[in-house]
């Protein structure tokens, strides 16, 4: 019973709330209504009373009104004298040293890029090499080394010889996916 007490005291609050802004809302609204001249929204503005000649004149008579009002006299100030201790000598004045940085600050910019070079646009491009042309940087040499054209014979003893060894059938094996491209 007491929470339903406390839930109709906080219902009876707000509504004391929302009705005293509704309240205050119309109330701005009729005062706005009767400052403002009610004008319908496709009403243009409404033209000045006072012509461009009216406006000149009352400019014109402020602007004469105004020099005669005083102006400010701007007075060069007094130097004042150096502040002297109590026995008449002049304080001394301290000179703040030079900041230390050790930052460097007249270190010139340079670019990090590579240096334009002088070919027009429309130069022709260098020509396109193949790799298989360019020279290799193995240290050992290659397994297959050219050799004259041996018989028939000797070369199907060859074979079988190179067959025997796993490098050799190894490198048989790379140079047929080499040599056997797929899209020819």
């Amino acid at each position: 019973m007491e929470k339903l007490a406390t839930l109709l005291w906080i219902l009876f609050g707000l509504g004391a709330f929302v009705f005293r802004l509704i309240k205050k809302a119309q109330e701005t609204t009729a005062r706005e209504m009767q400052e403002r001249p009610r004008r319908t929204p496709h009403d243009p503005p409404a033209l000045p009373t006072a012509t461009f000649q009216e406006m000149l004149r009352q400019m014109q008579a402020r602007n004469a009104a105004a020099p005669d009002t005083p102006r400010p006299v701007v007075v060069p100030p007094v130097p004042q004298p150096a502040p002297h201790t109590l026995a008449g000598r002049p304080m001394p004045r301290e000179v703040a040293r030079p900041a230390r940085s050790q930052e460097r600050t007249a270190v010139t910019q340079r670019s990090l890029e590579a240096p334009a070079t002088a070919r027009p646009h429309n130069a022709p491009a260098p020509p396109a090499q193949r790799s298989s042309g360019l020279p290799r940087a193995s240290a050992r040499q290659p397994l297959l080394a050219k050799a004259e054209a041996p018989a028939p014979v000797a070369t199907a003893e060859a074979v079988r010889e190179m067959l025997r060894r796993p490098e050799s059938v190894r490198a048989a094996f790379v140079l047929s996916e080499i040599f056997a491209r797929k899209y020819e």
